[in-house]
Parts: C-alpha cells; sequence; structure tokens
C-alpha cells in the first residue's frame, strides 16, 4: 500500500509523523476521514476488520481520525456480526505465549455471572493461529505478532466481545471496530452503491 501512494506522488506517514496543529495537544488535532475496507459490517456499523492482519494499525488511524467510512461489497453487508463472516474475528497476539492465550480464549463463554445476555453464538469458541500462504510457519504482523482467528459465531454484543477479548493478558488488539463508523458503502451486484449509517442513528432521525 505505501508503495501504491508514492507511486500516485502522494506522500506516506506515520501517525506521530503528521504535522502539528494543536499546540494545546502537542500534535496534530485529527485526521479528517479514514476511508477503510471491512471483512463484515452489521446494522450498527460494527465491523470485523483484520483479515490481511493490520487491524492495530488500521484501528490507531481510526481512532485518531474524525470520521471513519467504511466501504465493502454487499456480501459483507449483515445485520449481525458472524453471520456471513465465519473465519473469525482477528486476535492480535504475542508470540511469547500464544498458545495459552489460545487455551483462554477457547474457555470464553458466552454470558457472564453479572449478566444472563448472550454476548455471542457458540458455546464453545475455537481460535486457530493463522498459517501464512507463501512461506511455511504461521502469519507474521507488521508489528511481529500472531494472529488468532477466533470463531464466536454470530456476536450479538460486539463493544462487550472487544472488551471481554482485550482483558486476556497478551491480546496485543482485536479485529472489532465497535462505535466508530459514521457511515458504511456496499457495491452492489448490479453496480449500484447503497450508503447506511448506524440503525440506531435512523430510529433517531424518525
Amino acid at each position: 500500500s505505501k508503495q501504491l501512494i508514492i507511486d500516485a506522488g502522494l506522500r506516506a506517514v506515520d501517525l506521530d509523523d503528521l504535522p502539528v496543529l494543536d499546540p494545546e495537544l502537542g500534535g496534530f488535532a485529527s485526521i479528517d476521514v479514514t476511508i477503510d475496507g471491512a471483512d463484515e459490517v452489521d446494522s450498527e456499523l460494527n465491523a470485523i476488520k483484520g483479515g490481511g492482519a493490520a487491524h492495530l494499525r488500521e484501528k490507531l488511524v481510526a481512532h485518531a481520525s474524525n470520521k471513519l467510512v467504511l466501504i465493502a461489497d454487499y456480501r459483507k453487508d449483515s445485520d449481525l456480526l458472524g453471520a456471513k463472516w465465519h473465519q473469525g474475528i482477528p486476535v492480535e497476539v504475542s508470540p511469547l505465549a500464544w498458545r495459552t492465550i489460545k487455551r483462554q480464549l477457547e474457555r470464553m463463554r458466552p454470558t457472564l455471572p453479572s449478566d444472563p445476555a448472550a454476548l455471542f453464538e457458540l458455546d464453545c469458541p475455537a481460535a486457530e493461529l493463522r498459517q501464512a500462504v507463501r512461506k511455511a510457519g504461521p502469519v507474521v504482523t507488521d508489528n511481529g505478532n500472531f494472529i488468532l482467528d477466533v470463531r464466536l459465531g454470530k456476536v450479538y454484543d460486539p463493544p462487550a466481545v472487544d472488551r471481554l477479548i482485550k482483558m486476556i493478558p497478551g491480546v496485543i488488539e482485536v479485529g472489532i471496530f465497535s462505535n466508530m463508523a459514521c457511515e458504511a458503502w456496499f457495491g452492489n451486484e448490479d453496480g449500484s452503491i447503497v450508503c447506511r449509517i448506524p440503525k440506531s442513528e435512523i430510529k433517531k432521525q424518525l
């Protein structure tokens, strides 16, 4: 991606290399807009990202932006996360203890003692170490970590699942982007385009 940016005559920079725009913050105020793809988007525009194993950096950029816009084709448009995307939630983990983290992820249960409402569908989650395609061994992220793809079935409460997974020591970042996108654009098979906003925002406007 960086080489494509350079070839187009643009300048690629890291977040901390952006110019100082806000003296009080001691850094740039924010990025105006981030446009990014997604593996699946639910009715509230919560998204699963990380099919390319770059969700840590993608989330850093999205969180530093005033506006996150998702783009995807119609196959990624879903009512619930996990309904169409069956490869699991990408979880970036420390290589030092990935087996231990894998066991702890698979011990998660859909309900918590303090709340009987199910967070996700499967009673017994499955976590799989992502393997590289063109070389032997696991995928190694740009940050030197491994990826565990965690299958939970349908995700009923994405923000809560995101928090639950992050509580496990050794988890670096989770490929759930919850309450971040303000709109999503989907390309249909016939060439038409549909724009959606979160379902809850539609209700507020009625």
